[in-house]
């Protein structure tokens, strides 16, 4: 019934070559508020106000939140943990940033239909 762009999801690389699915799809946290109300919580705030860029945590928990959220279908003993997905997670700071960025306020590249710069 719905469509997948309804989801927003969105694949990450951790740092083992491995691809992990993120979500900040609304329809997604409807479900997600009863289940892990922390979670939830972390991605709200986030959209609500931005990340912190200076505080590391902040990135990580909105990136662990996001995967939690996307995944909520799977088994618990399935999913990473925090410590886990921190683990795995690509060490490169500035990319997560751009990431959790991208996951706020997504760009237009998605349509493909799209010339990548605009014609003058």
């Amino acid at each position: 019934m719905h469509s997948k762009d309804v989801f927003n999801f969105q694949e990450y690389e951790m740092a083992d070559g491995e691809f992990v699915t993120m979500s900040t799809a609304p329809i997604l946290l409807l479900s997600l508020r009863n289940k892990n109300k922390k979670a939830y919580e972390k991605i709200s705030k986030v959209l609500v106000k931005g990340v912190n860029e200076k505080d590391v945590m902040e990135v990580y928990e909105f990136m662990h939140s996001t995967y939690l959220n996307a995944n909520q279908d799977e088994e618990e003993e399935n999913l990473m943990t925090f410590t886990e997905f921190i683990e795995n997670a690509d060490p490169d700071y500035m990319k997560n940033v751009n990431v959790v960025q991208e996951m706020i306020s997504p760009s237009k590249k998605q349509d493909s239909e799209q010339p990548s710069e605009e014609q003058q």
